[in-house]
C-alpha cells in the first residue's frame, strides 16, 4: 500500500517548560520525523504529533541501523498518532514507524544528564566591592539563548533570596565577571553558586565559606602647607582606627619603615597611603609636595609680593632671589621689576612689553634674549660677555641708551668673535639706531651708546641743525691701538635734518680736536632704514653722519702716530687733493707755540702717506701736518701725540691678554713684557706645584717692550705662573686657564 503524505508542522524545540524540563515536539513530514536526531536532558519530555497513518516504537540499535521494526523490550511505543514519553534517565533511544520503517522512517533521542558545578574561588576573602572570577563546570545541553548567572549567599550561606553579582551568555563551561556588593553585610561564611536559565539549572556552589569585609577609608590630611622651601617639612596624617596598618608611598614606591599613621615629608613628590584592615586595604587620594630649590639656577619673574628685585616672593621660586650664574626670565602681563642690582646672569630673557629700565651694571655671560620690550640703561652699563650673544633684538626690542651707559660686547676680534656684530641701540623708545661692528684686529671689548644730535665740539658745543643725521655714536674700546674695525651705522629717514643729501654722504669721526671724514663721500642705502659702511677704523670716539654741505671736514681719512722702537711713525691718508703740493710734517714737545719742521713729504696719487721720525728723547710729542696747495696757501691737520718711553730699567711682565682665557682662546695668549737690554730670553710656564710645564719662548728679547703670542693650547684647566728669566733675573704672571 503506498501512502502520500503532506504535512508541514513548525518543530518547536523549546516549549512549554515546566520547573526544570522542556518539552520537545517532533512530527513528520512524509516518511521521515522531523527533527529525527535531537538530544534532550534528563526530566525532559518528548510528544510525538505525527500523522494517523504512522507509529512510534522504541528498537534496538541493530534494529534501527537495518531498518526493521522489532520493538525492544521494555521500551516506549505509540500507537497511529503519536503519544508523549517522559526521559527520566541518560541514555540513547532508537525508534521507528513500524509500517514504514524499511522506507527508512526512523528517529534518535540522545538524553543527557545537564549539571552546573561552580569552581572553587581563587581566595577565600573579598572585600566589598572588590570583582573576582567565578568559574564554572557544566555538562549537558543548553539553549541557544541560555544565561549563566553567579549568585551570591547571604552572610550565613543561605541562597534563599540569593543575590546576582554576574553573568554570561553561552551554552558551555566557561567564567563569569562578577563584583562583590558594597552593601554586602560583613560575614564569614558567604558561598558563591552558577545557575543557568535555559534550561533552569542550579548548580553546586564554590564548596568553603568565604569571609567578605568592608574596605577601610584611606585620607591623607596634611598639618601644614604642602609647598615649602628645601629644608622644612610637612606632616601628612592618614585617618586611623583599630587595627588599621598603613603603608606609605612616594610616586608610587613603598618608603622604607613609613608604616605609621603620620609621615613626615621633606621631599617634593606625590604622596599616598595604603590603609589595610587585615583582609582589605585601600589607597588614599594623592597629596603633591612641591619642595623649593634654596638656590635654584632658574628664576622667572611674577611680582608676587612688590617690584622690587631682591624681595623673596617675586620670583617663582618662594625660596631665592636671581644670584650670580642664573638664568632669568621676565615674563609678559607683570610689572617688570625694580631696583636691579649689578649683577651677572648666565641668561636674561625680556618677554614684556614694559621693558626693563637698569639700575646698576648687568653682565650677560650666555645669552640675552629680547623677545618683548627695551632694556633702558640710564647710566648703567650691559655687557656680553666674551662668549655671549643677543637674539630676537630689532626695531621694538633693543638697548636704550638714554644717558651715559653703554651696551658692552666682550671678545670681539681675532680669536674671539668675528664677522659682524649687532649693537641694537636706540637713543630713545621710538628711534632704533644700531650699529653693525667687526673686528679684524686684536679681540677686544668694545662699548657702543648712542644719542641726539651732533655737536659740533664732538662731546660738547653747539648741535649741527642741517646736513647731518641728528645722531652721534660713541664707540669704546678697552685696549687701544690693536683695532682695525669695519662699521655699519642704520639710521631712519626721518633722522635726516634738513639738506641732508644721503646721496653724497660720508661718516665722520670726531678725535677730540676736530671732526674728521673717514671716506669719500658717496650714496648710503636702503629705505626707510638707511646705512653707511665705513672700513679701516682704529680709533674710536664719537661718529656721525654728514655730507659735503654739513661742515664736517672731508681732507683727511686717517693721521695717526705710532711708536716703533725708538722711533715714532705718522701714517696718514687722504679722501681727496686738489692742487696739492704736499705735506710738511711738524712736531713739538712742550707746547703749540713751539712747532718745528721736520721734513716735506710731497703729494702722490695713492692719497697714502708715512714719515718716521726719531725723537731726541723719552717723553710726549704732538705732531700735526702742514698741508701746503701749489699756490703756496697751506692748512693744519689735526694734532696727534705720542708718548716715547725711557728704556725699560727693570725687567718685567707688564700684561697677559685675555686673563682668564678660556679653551678656544688658549692657543693665541698675547704675553706683553719690558727687557732693561738685548739679551737671551726664555719664558717658561709653571704649575702651582712648581712642575714645568712648557716654554713658551726661547730667543733673544730686544731692550724695551717686546710681545709674544704664546700657545698653550695643550695645557689643562687650571691657575699657572709665567716665568720670564732674562741674565739671572727672573719675575713671574700668573694666567688661569678655564674649561
Amino acid at each position: 500500500m503506498r501512502y502520500l503524505y503532506t504535512v508541514a508542522v513548525a518543530l518547536l524545540l523549546v516549549g512549554a517548560q515546566s520547573g526544570f524540563a522542556t518539552t520537545h515536539i517532533i512530527t513528520n513530514s512524509g516518511f521521515t520525523f522531523s527533527p529525527d536526531d535531537i538530544t534532550i536532558n534528563v526530566g525532559d519530555t518528548v510528544t510525538w504529533n505525527i500523522g494517523g497513518a504512522h507509529n512510534v516504537v522504541e528498537v534496538s540499535q541493530a534494529t534501527w541501523n537495518s531498518n526493521g521494526n522489532t520493538p525492544l523490550s521494555g521500551g516506549f511505543s505509540h500507537g497511529f498518532g503519536g503519544g508523549t514519553t517522559v526521559f527520566s534517565t541518560a541514555g540513547t533511544h532508537w525508534y521507528v514507524c513500524s509500517p514504514h520503517a524499511s522506507s527508512g522512517m526512523k528517529g534518535k533521542i540522545t538524553v543527557v544528564q545537564t549539571t552546573i558545578s561552580t569552581n572553587a574561588l581563587a581566595q577565600s576573602s573579598y572585600c566589598k566591592g572588590a570583582n573576582l572570577t567565578v568559574g564554572f563546570t557544566a555538562t549537558g545541553s543548553f539553549g541557544g539563548g541560555n544565561t549563566f548567572t553567579a549568585q551570591l549567599s547571604d552572610e550565613n550561606g543561605s541562597f534563599a533570596s540569593p543575590t546576582s553579582i554576574g553573568s554570561v551568555n553561552g551554552t558551555s563551561s566557561g567564567d563569569i565577571s562578577a563584583t562583590i556588593p558594597l552593601n554586602a553585610a560583613d560575614g564569614t561564611a558567604y558561598r558563591i553558586r552558577v545557575v543557568s536559565s535555559s534550561p533552569v539549572i542550579t548548580g553546586t556552589d564554590n564548596g568553603s565559606d568565604l569571609t567578605i569585609a568592608s574596605t577601610p577609608s584611606a585620607t591623607i590630611t596634611p598639618a601644614g602647607p604642602t609647598s615649602f622651601c628645601e629644608g622644612s617639612d610637612v606632616q601628612l596624617d592618614a585617618n586611623t582606627g583599630a587595627g588599621l596598618t598603613y603603608t606609605w608611598k612616594r610616586n608610587g614606591v613603598n618608603i622604607p619603615g613609613a608604616t605609621n599613621p603620620s609621615y613626615t615629608a621633606s621631599e617634593g613628590g606625590s604622596y599616598t597611603v595604603e590603609v589595610s584592615n587585615g583582609t582589605c586595604s585601600k589607597t588614599s587620594s594623592a597629596v603633591v609636595v612641591t619642595v623649593f630649590d634654596g638656590d635654584p639656577s632658574s628664576l622667572t619673574w611674577t611680582a608676587g609680593v612688590d617690584t622690587d628685585w631682591s624681595t623673596v616672593g617675586n620670583w617663582d621660586s618662594p625660596c631665592a632671589v636671581p644670584a650670580a650664574g642664573d638664568t632669568v626670565m621676565i615674563p609678559s602681563g607683570t610689572t617688570p621689576p625694580q631696583n636691579i642690582p649689578n649683577i651677572e646672569l648666565r641668561r636674561f630673557v625680556l618677554d614684556n612689553a614694559s621693558g626693563l629700565t637698569l639700575t646698576n651694571d648687568l653682565e650677560i655671560t650666555s645669552q640675552l634674549v629680547l623677545t618683548n620690550g627695551k632694556i633702558t640703561l640710564g647710566s648703567s652699563n650691559l655687557t656680553i660677555g666674551q662668549f655671549a650673544s643677543i637674539s630676537g633684538a630689532g626695531s621694538s626690542t633693543y638697548i636704550v641708551t638714554n644717558g651715559t651707559g653703554e651696551l658692552r660686547m666682550a671678545g670681539i676680534g681675532s680669536g674671539g668673535k668675528t664677522g659682524n656684530i649687532l649693537f641694537p641701540v636706540g637713543s630713545d623708545q621710538n628711534e632704533y639706531t644700531p650699529i653693525m661692528f667687526a673686528n679684524s684686529g686684536t679681540a677686544d671689548q668694545f662699548g657702543v651708546r648712542v644719542a641726539d644730535d651732533v655737536l659740533d665740539g664732538g662731546t660738547s658745543g653747539n648741535p649741527v641743525s642741517t646736513d647731518v643725521v641728528d645722531k652721534t655714536w660713541f664707540i669704546s674700546e678697552i685696549i687701544p691701538g690693536s683695532s682695525n674695525a669695519t662699521i655699519t651705522f642704520m639710521w631712519n629717514l626721518a633722522e635726516e635734518l634738513a639738506g641732508f643729501d644721503r646721496t653724497m654722504c660720508f661718516v665722520a669721526h670726531h678725535d677730540g680736536t676736530d671732526w674728521l671724514s673717514l671716506q669719500n663721500p658717496g650714496a648710503a642705502s636702503g629705505s626707510p632704514v638707511v646705512q653707511r659702511t665705513v672700513s679701516g677704523v682704529t680709533s674710536f670716539s664719537p661718529f656721525a653722519i654728514g655730507d659735503e654741505q654739513s661742515g664736517l671736514p672731508v681732507e683727511y681719512r686717517t693721521f695717526s702716530a705710532n711708536v716703533d722702537d725708538d722711533r715714532v711713525v705718522l701714517l696718514w691718508e687722504t679722501e681727496s687733493e686738489t692742487n696739492n703740493a704736499g705735506f710738511e710734517v711738524q712736531r713739538t714737545s712742550q707746547n703749540v707755540e713751539d712747532w718745528q719742521a721736520l721734513g716735506f713729504v710731497p703729494a702722490n696719487a695713492s692719497a697714502q702717506y708715512r714719515y718716521d721720525d726719531a725723537p731726541p728723547a723719552a717723553g710726549g710729542y704732538m705732531y700735526r701736518l702742514r698741508q701746503v696747495d701749489t699756490d703756496g696757501s697751506y692748512e693744519f691737520s689735526p694734532i696727534v701725540s705720542v708718548q716715547m718711553d725711557a728704556a725699560a730699567s727693570v725687567l718685567e711682565i707688564e700684561s697677559a691678554y685675555p686673563n682668564p682665557v678660556q679653551a678656544a682662546q688658549a692657543g693665541n695668549v698675547t704675553l706683553t713684557f719690558s727687557a732693561p737690554e738685548a739679551a737671551h730670553t726664555e719664558i717658561a710656564l709653571y704649575n702651582l706645584l712648581g712642575e714645568r710645564m712648557a716654554v713658551v719662548y726661547d730667543g733673544i728679547a730686544r731692550q724695551g717692550r717686546n710681545t709674544v703670542v704664546t700657545n698653550l693650547a695643550d695645557v689643562p684647566p687650571g691657575t699657572y705662573m709665567y716665568r720670564l728669566n732674562q741674565a739671572g733675573s727672573v719675575v713671574y704672571r700668573q694666567v688661569v686657564l678655564l674649561p
